[in-house]
């Protein structure tokens, strides 16, 4: 049943980022739909906002934030819908420039690389030879999608609207296929000895990360609420939590509570 589900939602979302391309190439093409083209432009990441405030630990101030946002936002839609062509750039650059920082980031010192990450998660203990692949595999994906990124804006800067929609919405993603074929037959001849995996397991790997690390910040948030409460007795001699508040004052206030003078 879990795999059965996990395949329906993976056939959903392809079947969502399909119809943004279609829609939002539909929007750039043809006179008058600057409507459809703002939607197109703003429901997505308006959208993930609301997901990523409503799963925050801080949603409490942070809904009303996307409220006021998602106000303002509609109060302006007509001017913005003139220029939406905008928004679609700017959605399609800061998800290629995000994914290029996902990658990137981890090849500071001291980090390990995300696709050697994803190794591990399947292969377990790394080869010198497969963390020195991992590695420029992961330098490759960065320049990959800084690539993407630079293309497009250029595209944006210097050519039609249409013929720079076509390459964001009908070649950027297939170019991201025609990576995963190339890093494949890049594999096979670098490390021709070496169990070969492929792309189910890469994104079965990158889910397990992401699922990882949304049990460490749970864990975290969960320690850190641990930390800010001590306990004092009440008359009955049980325990109530007493909250410690924040600041350089913390460890005086825990040892008031906790001790508390008559």
């Amino acid at each position: 049943m879990s795999t059965l589900a996990g395949f329906a939602r993976a056939a959903l979302a392809v079947v969502a980022v399909v119809a943004y391309q279609l829609l939002a190439h539909h929007a750039v093409a043809t006179p008058g739909e600057h409507g459809l083209g703002l939607a197109m432009a703003l429901v997505p990441p308006v959208a993930i906002a609301l997901a990523a405030a409503a799963r925050s630990a801080h949603r409490g101030w942070l809904l009303p934030l996307w409220a006021l946002a998602a106000a303002a936002l509609w109060a302006a839609r007509t001017p913005l819908a003139v220029h939406f062509e905008w928004g679609l750039y700017l959605e399609h650059v800061s998800f290629n420039l995000g994914m290029a920082l996902l990658f990137g980031r981890t090849l500071a010192r001291g980090r390990v690389p995300l696709c050697s990450q994803f190794a591990s998660m399947i292969h377990g203990s790394l080869t010198p030879a497969v963390a020195r692949y991992t590695r420029q595999i992961t330098v490759a994906w960065t320049v990959f999608f800084v690539a993407i990124a630079t293309v497009s804006t250029l595209m944006f800067a210097a050519v039609p609207i249409v013929a720079w929609a076509t390459f964001a919405n009908y070649l950027a993603l297939p170019l991201v296929g025609a990576m995963f074929v190339a890093e494949h037959a890049c594999r096979r001849l670098a490390l021709p000895r070496e169990r070969r995996s492929g792309m189910l397991d890469a994104i079965r790997a990158f889910r397990q990360s992401s699922a990882q690390g949304h049990a460490g910040q749970a864990d975290c948030a969960a320690h850190a609420s641990r930390k800010d409460s001590v306990s004092r007795p009440d008359r009955a001699g049980r325990a109530v939590p007493v909250p410690v508040p924040a600041g350089p004052s913390v460890s005086r206030a825990a040892s008031r509570a906790a001790n508390p003078m008559p």
